[in-house]
Protein backbone atom coordinates (compact mmCIF):
# COMPACT_ATOMS: atom_id res chain seq x y z
CA UNK A 1 0.00 0.00 0.00
CA UNK A 2 1.21 3.49 -0.84
CA UNK A 3 1.17 6.04 1.97
CA UNK A 4 -0.61 9.33 1.35
CA UNK A 5 -1.09 12.63 3.14
CA UNK A 6 -4.59 14.11 2.95
CA UNK A 7 -4.28 17.89 2.78
CA UNK A 8 -7.31 20.16 3.12
CA UNK A 9 -7.00 23.78 2.03
CA UNK A 10 -8.77 26.96 3.13
CA UNK A 11 -11.03 26.79 0.06
CA UNK A 12 -12.33 23.39 1.19
CA UNK A 13 -10.65 21.33 -1.54
CA UNK A 14 -8.68 18.24 -0.61
CA UNK A 15 -5.57 16.83 -2.21
CA UNK A 16 -3.89 13.48 -1.66
CA UNK A 17 -0.11 13.68 -1.77
CA UNK A 18 2.04 10.56 -1.88
CA UNK A 19 4.48 10.41 1.01
CA UNK A 20 5.81 6.93 0.20
CA UNK A 21 5.32 4.70 -2.81
CA UNK A 22 5.11 0.96 -2.23
CA UNK A 23 7.44 -1.50 -3.95
CA UNK A 24 4.71 -2.68 -6.33
CA UNK A 25 4.19 0.88 -7.61
CA UNK A 26 7.89 1.49 -8.15
CA UNK A 27 8.06 -1.62 -10.35
CA UNK A 28 4.76 -1.41 -12.26
CA UNK A 29 3.65 2.26 -11.93
CA UNK A 30 0.12 1.02 -11.26
CA UNK A 31 -1.52 2.72 -8.31
CA UNK A 32 -2.76 0.60 -5.45
CA UNK A 33 -5.51 1.67 -3.02
CA UNK A 34 -4.18 4.63 -1.01
CA UNK A 35 -3.59 4.42 2.71
CA UNK A 36 -4.02 7.79 4.44
CA UNK A 37 -1.32 8.03 7.09
CA UNK A 38 -1.45 11.74 7.89
CA UNK A 39 -3.98 14.58 7.71
CA UNK A 40 -3.07 18.26 7.29
CA UNK A 41 -5.30 21.31 7.38
CA UNK A 42 -3.65 24.32 5.76
CA UNK A 43 -5.72 27.33 6.80
CA UNK A 44 -3.50 29.93 5.12
CA UNK A 45 -3.31 28.49 1.60
CA UNK A 46 -5.66 27.99 -1.33
CA UNK A 47 -5.31 24.94 -3.56
CA UNK A 48 -3.61 25.39 -6.94
CA UNK A 49 -6.91 25.59 -8.84
CA UNK A 50 -8.39 28.31 -6.63
CA UNK A 51 -5.11 30.20 -6.41
CA UNK A 52 -4.98 30.51 -10.21
CA UNK A 53 -8.56 31.87 -10.30
CA UNK A 54 -7.83 34.50 -7.65
CA UNK A 55 -4.67 35.90 -9.25
CA UNK A 56 -5.06 39.43 -10.62
CA UNK A 57 -4.34 39.86 -14.34
CA UNK A 58 -0.79 40.76 -15.29
CA UNK A 59 -0.71 44.58 -15.65
CA UNK A 60 1.67 44.58 -18.62
CA UNK A 61 -0.23 41.98 -20.68
CA UNK A 62 -1.56 44.70 -23.02
CA UNK A 63 2.02 45.84 -23.77
CA UNK A 64 3.19 42.45 -25.04
CA UNK A 65 3.30 42.17 -28.81
CA UNK A 66 2.46 38.64 -29.83
CA UNK A 67 3.11 37.23 -33.27
CA UNK A 68 0.04 36.23 -35.19
CA UNK A 69 -0.08 32.76 -36.71
CA UNK A 70 -1.63 34.10 -39.92
CA UNK A 71 1.67 34.31 -41.78
CA UNK A 72 1.87 32.60 -45.12
CA UNK A 73 4.42 29.83 -45.36
CA UNK A 74 6.84 30.54 -48.19
CA UNK A 75 6.72 27.94 -50.93
CA UNK A 76 9.92 26.34 -52.13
Amino acid sequence: MCNFIQREYRCGHQRYIASKWCDAYTMTHKRCPPEITHFEYVSKLLCGDCKAKNQPPVPWESMIRRQSNNRAIPSL
